[in-house]
């Protein structure tokens, strides 16, 4: 086993299963556009994750290392959700 030293301090994890991905189409690319018009690209690692069985709550994301997970996500929640990461206090 290698531990991995390059990666990021935080992880977002969205939830690709069935009912998510149909959900979100677009929730992954809002969120690199976002991160990019902040300058935070290498400040953050997105991850695609297989179901969470979390279907009714879809979509799905998950922030690391807050182990935060968020459903019902949409396109219009991600700057406050990137506003809340690089704050002390926790995404509402």
């Amino acid at each position: 086993m290698k531990e991995l030293r390059d990666t990021c301090p935080w992880v977002i994890m969205i939830c690709e299963g069935s009912k998510c991905s149909r959900l979100q189409k677009d929730l992954r690319r809002t969120f690199k556009h976002e991160l990019k018009e902040r300058g935070l690209k290498r400040e953050v690692e997105m991850v695609e994750m297989d179901c969470t069985s979390r279907c009714k709550q879809g979509p799905v994301v998950c922030i690391q290392p807050a182990n935060l997970w968020l459903g019902e996500v949409r396109d219009a929640n991600v700057p406050q959700i990137i506003d809340e990461m690089f704050r002390e206090e926790p995404v509402q």
